[in-house]
């Protein structure tokens, strides 16, 4: 049993498993104490929910099917520390859009908790004020997200938010944190300062992390991102705009779908790893090949993956399931707000801000539009 309930656990996280877990012998004590366990993932709702974050919310759901109880943090703080959008429409995003698809997609279970509404407190900001003392900047720079630190010029509250996601696993009380491998550095930045004796006025004590897979962008070295629609696929997006990104997707046919540094490049294979074959949740999939003839069935992402590199699927079969299947796992999201236009509009309202603040290009303006469209019809404005 209780083999079963870690494995459930380990599900999704990245490999080398031993390398993505802090740490694994932690983790088995936290399981084997028999005291109810929470875990949480931060998210910033800054745009768009996307495939990226599919498969955390997915973690979520397997979290609570282990028997821990699972929090979805709507970071709302952060996005406006990161200048993505006025404070107001954020939170109105966090509480229509946000909730229905995490609880449409996860699981009802999955306790929605906005930032802002414990982050503001005196306790908090005296305990981040504190920390902040505690930690140098080069220290927290290492921390912050590749994007920030590519930056030429950061900014100095994209220092202070590897900090806060710190000081939020305590005040969340989390047992055990979830983040992609690119939070590795936070969490492990987060178990350094809180193995030390702070003056903190939470209750201080070293959490367990996790870490799931990365999702590479639709496009050819592109990673995901919520300001250009052409690189992911939002849960929102219309049927025939999933096949169109699909379509388009970087598939490459042979045995080269990783980079240097292990990475899976191919966007359309992680689909298939990280929703559709998690955790051999179909016990098989019939992949219909239009070349060569039949059908190639699997039951593992891996035995997928070894068939597609050996040339036995062909990119369009694989693109053509892709499709589909998103198509229809996304239909519950897709019927609720066009029965409920009101819960999708605070999106629309956050990405017109982010339109006249220069964020979106002409041509990704026009994909939102058309992703809005089913929705909105005629409320949507050029």
């Amino acid at each position: 049993m209780q083999m079963d309930r870690l494995s459930l656990v380990l599900r999704g996280v990245a490999e080398p498993i031993e390398e993505n877990v802090m740490t694994m012998n932690e983790l088995r004590e936290l399981l084997s104490s028999g005291r109810k366990l929470t875990t949480y993932v931060g998210y910033e709702p800054s745009g768009p929910i996307h495939l990226g974050a599919v498969s955390t919310i997915i973690k979520l759901a397997e979290m609570i099917e282990a028997g821990i109880d699972a929090i979805a943090l709507m970071a709302d703080v952060h996005a406006v520390l990161n200048r993505k959008g006025p404070e107001d429409v954020i939170r109105r995003l966090c509480e229509t859009y946000y909730k229905e698809v995490f609880h449409i997609i996860g699981s009802p279970q999955i306790k929605i908790v906005i930032g802002s509404d414990y982050q503001l407190s005196q306790d908090y900001v005296m305990d981040l004020l504190y920390i902040s003392t505690k930690v140098t900047s080069r220290r927290s720079w290492r921390a912050m997200s590749i994007i920030a630190r590519e930056s030429r010029n950061p900014y100095v509250s994209q220092m202070i938010y590897p900090l806060m996601q710190a000081l939020d696993i305590l005040y969340l009380g989390v047992d055990i944190a979830i983040g992609g491998t690119d939070q590795r550095k936070i969490h492990a930045l987060a178990r350094e300062i809180f193995s030390k004796n702070l003056d903190l006025k939470v209750r201080r004590y070293v959490p367990v992390a996790i870490h799931t897979e990365i999702s590479p962008g639709l496009l050819e070295g592109e990673k995901m991102s919520k300001s250009k629609p052409q690189t992911h696929i939002a849960v929102h997006d219309p049927p025939d705009m999933i096949k169109e990104k699909i379509k388009a997707a970087f598939c490459p046919p042979g045995r080269n779908q990783y980079d240097e540094e292990g990475n899976l490049i191919n966007p359309v294979l992680s689909i298939y790893r990280d929703i559709i074959l998690r955790g051999n949740r179909k016990a098989e999939l019939k992949l219909s090949r239009k070349a060569g003839g039949g059908t190639v069935e699997v039951s593992s992402y891996k035995e997928l993956e070894r068939l597609y590199m050996d040339g036995m699927i062909h990119p369009a079969d694989l693109k053509e399931f892709a499709s589909d299947f998103l198509i229809e796992f996304l239909e519950p999201i897709r019927d609720k707000f066009e029965s409920d236009p009101d819960l999708i509009k605070p999106l629309y309202e956050l990405q017109k801000w982010q339109r006249e603040e220069g964020i979106f290009g002409d041509q990704e303006w026009k994909i939102v539009l058309s992703s809005m469209r089913p929705y909105l019809g005629d409320k949507l404005t050029e």
